[in-house]
């Protein structure tokens, strides 16, 4: 049986009064949890000052506590197994800093928290609470089939504490996440959003279920792409003669556009292709390179000097730590060597298989030599004309879904996606899964 709740989507701040200025907005909600709880949505440069937003909702407005609260909730396993327990990567991610990693990925964001009070109040009369839930949902623009461009939402980092009393794990088994998922379509609905998809990891029961309650509650539909997660041990996929020929052109302004072009070229009808633009690429450029000091864009030259080949190579150990969980398999042998805490994540390839193959085997030498990066990770899709140039052994098939309401544009854009094949092609180029 559902349940009324409501949660507080704030807008920003009163620059002339310093108000948090904000709507409360009902929600049916399936949870099982019996108590109260406090479901805040924000724009991510909030983070920065969050005090305020808390001291507003009556909540302990200790920044260093909220921040402690999300790296916890952060760094909790992302299990990228279904219900069996059948998959191989089930990861923890520690951020270094926060909330600077997590900004710096996404710089247009909504961040969705789930908080539930815990009675105690302090001398201000502000209560301390627990986090339960965090989640990005990225705003993004993409161009639909007729060329318009529309805004959507990417969601990632999306986390449920794992918290026992007694031995039970009192939020996860309270289906709290449909909760969260209730929220997250609310928040498509008062912007009038169409779209959205995320990357749900290996395929799981729990998460369709999900997906499914709440989108037909809604009036919406949804639907799942399947991909592929490689992992590279770089000591064995490396290459030190490819490294020697590759070029650095993070700043050389008049390469980063010919790359662009081949961007846009290869990814034009991609279902929420975001690199529809100059602007686009140029502002992902600029948050990525100016955060992480040692990511690079290389090129691989043809014999005339042009690009062969180039891709956007993002340290991701700039910004976090990785641990695995109960690892199986080739990533037992991975954990065992203990070298996945540095991964080296490549993204937006353009150039033939071949020439590609170098690129990413050089960049991998690089980063290995210059960097310590022993991982790289590399996605892929059935239609990417790089699927067999980024195949491992190691490998986890993940599942991408896309919510919707507009059912025949949605086709369209499918159809216009497809390769010679059939097969749809969706964006997956992401900074971060």
């Amino acid at each position: 049986m559902s349940k009324q709740r409501h949660y507080y989507y704030i807008t920003g701040k009163n620059e002339t009064t310093g108000a948090i200025e904000y709507m409360q907005r009902p929600l049916e909600c399936d949870d099982k949890f019996e108590q109260d709880l406090v479901l805040l949505a924000f724009p991510i440069k909030m983070l920065e000052d969050i005090n305020p937003v808390l001291k507003n909702f009556k909540l302990r407005d200790d920044a260093a506590y909220f921040y402690s609260e999300c790296k916890e909730v952060v760094s909790v396993p992302e299990k990228h197994v279904n219900e069996k327990g059948e998959g191989k990567l089930t990861f923890m991610s520690y951020f270094h800093k926060f909330p600077d990693s997590v900004t710096n990925f996404f710089d247009d964001a909504v961040v969705v928290v789930i908080l539930h009070p815990l009675g105690k109040i302090n001398e201000q009369g502000l209560q301390d609470y627990n986090m339960i839930g965090y989640i990005h949902a990225n705003i993004i623009n993409f161009k639909d089939a007729d060329g318009e461009i529309r805004n959507g939402y990417y969601y990632n980092v999306l986390r449920m504490s794992e918290a026992t009393v007694g031995g039970e794990a009192i939020y996860r088994r309270k289906r709290i996440f449909t909760t969260m998922f209730s929220v997250l379509l609310d928040l498509v609905t008062v912007n009038d959003y169409h779209f959205v998809y995320a990357n749900m990891g290996r395929e799981n029961q729990g998460i369709l279920d999900a997906l499914k309650m709440n989108s037909e509650r809604t009036g919406k539909l949804y639907e799942t792409f399947p991909m592929r997660n490689n992992t590279h041990i770089n000591l064995l996929f490396d290459s030190r003669s490819a490294s020697k020929k590759l070029i650095d052109i993070s700043k050389d302004e008049k390469r980063l556009k010919e790359y662009y072009q081949k961007i846009a070229a290869s990814r034009q009808n991609y279902v929420f292709n975001q690199m529809h633009s100059e602007e686009n690429f140029f502002n992902l450029v600029k948050r990525i390179l100016g955060s992480s000091p040692t990511s690079k864009i290389y090129m691989l030259p043809d014999a005339n000097g042009n690009i062969a080949a180039a891709g956007f190579f993002i340290n991701w150990a700039d910004y976090l730590h990785l641990k695995l969980q109960n690892p199986k398999g080739f990533f037992k042998m991975i954990d065992n060597l203990q070298i996945i805490d540095r991964i080296l994540y490549i993204t937006l390839l353009v150039g033939d298989e071949k020439n590609v193959r170098q690129l990413t085997k050089g960049g991998a030498f690089r980063f290995r030599k210059e960097h310590g990066n022993l991982v790289t990770v590399l996605n892929a899709h059935e239609g990417d004309p790089h699927f067999e140039a980024k195949k491992s052994l190691i490998y986890d098939p993940f599942v991408y879904f896309a919510i919707y309401d507009r059912p025949e544009m949605f086709e369209r854009m499918k159809e216009q996606s497809k390769d010679a094949h059939g097969n749809v092609r969706i964006f997956i180029d992401t900074p971060m899964l």
